[in-house]
């Protein structure tokens, strides 16, 4: 089976952001989730990324039907939580009452259980990290497959990037990046202010930029940027010296990816899948989870050093073209499709 093999017929994730809601809206049909398997052919394969709604999307399924799962967060196996950080009782699943105060939260995910076994899909994750969480709870196979983004022949020139965006050459500039910006939880967005404080009196001369939320303004040498197109990112990401990245949970980032494909070496907590994407002390630096003085002091360590972030960020290129592009994403994905198409063994009754 190659690409030009597959007929795709999209359905709609609706996006975080009104350009996203467009694009997504323009390019897919709007299926509600507990329609979903309503639209199925009888020969059609069905490949869910996400959903609001788990047990709604999965109960609408035909039992027999070919689906690929790909798990991007632990929603499908918890009983409601994306990441279930410092739960008491993750290992043991969810117990009542929930400490995150999800309601119903072991029913809901004893249901989406039932529901997984009924239907016995392909389970793919994009980091290790999130595979073993999910072989662990719902003691099915789960194969890895990393993302992938388009990847270019080279990185924009970073003087070319500054140029564009009005930054002297000999800035020192660093980036903070997520869905959300300052908003986001999951990405310590509402630290960032603190953090680029602490790193500023470190590099005094150093600009950052905050990108990802919805308000815009300048806060001395701290730009903030509402959610920007991707081309208007990877603009800003060849123009800066590294990505501040302080997540305190991630499965396979594609902020990651989208900083190494422009050769920009990334700085972040060593949390989930993050260290399957960034090589310690070769394409980026990580540091002990929540750990924010180490943040602070790898991130002015990297902007006083010109040098050594070139060398990481030309490592972080190399390895993520080689590693994380979309053709071999593409090319994993096939080889699942093919599988599918295979005459299933019949399972044994429990």
């Amino acid at each position: 089976m190659a690409p030009s093999d597959v007929t795709a017929r999209l359905t709609c994730e609706v996006g975080e952001s009104e350009i996203h809601r467009q694009e997504s809206l323009l390019a897919a049909s709007v299926i509600a989730p507990d329609q979903f398997g309503l639209q199925l052919a009888p020969d059609e394969m069905a490949h869910v990324h996400c959903t609001g709604d788990w047990p709604g999307l999965l109960g609408s399924i035909p039992e027999g039907s070919r689906v690929v799962i790909t798990l991007h967060d632990c929603e499908l196996f918890t009983g409601g939580c994306p990441y279930p950080l410092g739960c008491p009782v993750l290992e043991q699943g969810c117990l009542g009452p929930c400490p995150r105060a999800f309601a119903d939260s072991d029913r809901v995910r004893r249901h989406k259980h039932q529901l997984l076994h009924r239907l016995d899909p392909t389970l793919a994750a994009p980091s290790r990290w999130l595979a073993r969480l999910a072989r662990t709870h719902l003691h099915q196979p789960v194969a890895v497959i990393p993302n992938g983004i388009p990847w270019p022949d080279r990185p924009m020139p970073r003087r070319e990037a500054r140029a564009r965006l009005g930054i002297l050459p000999a800035a020192r500039m660093a980036v903070f990046a997520a869905h959300g910006g300052q908003g986001a939880a999951y990405k310590s967005g509402g630290d960032w202010r603190a953090l680029w404080q602490a790193v500023k009196a470190r590099v005094p001369k150093a600009l950052c930029f905050a990108v990802g939320g919805d308000s815009e303004g300048r806060e001395d040498d701290l730009v903030i940027w509402p959610y920007v197109e991707r081309e208007r990112l990877a603009l800003l990401m060849a123009a800066a010296d590294t990505l501040l990245y302080p997540t305190l949970a991630d499965n396979h980032s594609l902020v990651i990816l989208e900083a190494m494909a422009q050769g920009l070496p990334v700085v972040a907590y060593a949390v989930g899948g993050v260290p399957e994407q960034v090589s310690h002390d070769a394409t980026g630096l990580l540091v002990e989870p929540g750990n924010s003085d180490a943040f602070v002091e790898a991130a002015a360590a990297l902007l006083n050093d010109p040098a050594r972030c070139r060398e990481l960020g030309t490592n972080a290129f190399a390895a993520g073209r080689r590693r994380f592009s979309v053709a071999r994403m593409v090319t994993d994905y096939l080889r699942i499709y093919r599988q599918l198409q295979e005459p299933r063994p019949a399972r044994s009754t429990p």
